[in-house]
């Protein structure tokens, strides 16, 4: 597998640090790739009941919807969970 970084020729693909990836043979899917390469992966769960704490800390770093996808759609996505009441569970 190969990573190749973009050109800069969209804001989202800069402020999301994109990279894209590249396989041989191009037919050959990702996760069959994956699975045949335990060694090269890691899989984070996080749990439900930690994900208001995550968004807070992600929100202090600055890492939102406005930011990881600039225009209305971001900054709508943001307003709308910023504004929806958080149920206490």
């Amino acid at each position: 597998m190969l990573f190749v970084e973009p050109p800069s020729f969209d804001a989202r693909i800069v402020n999301q640090y994109a990279l894209f990836s590249v396989v041989s043979p191009a037919e050959t899917p990702l996760d069959e790739w994956l699975a045949a390469h335990p060694e090269l992966t890691r899989r984070v769960v996080i749990p439900a009941e930690l994900k208001w704490e995550v968004r807070d800390k992600l929100d202090q770093a600055n890492v939102t919807e406005r930011v990881l996808f600039p225009g209305l759609d971001g900054l709508s996505r943001w307003l709308a969970r910023y504004y929806t009441p958080r149920l206490s569970g």
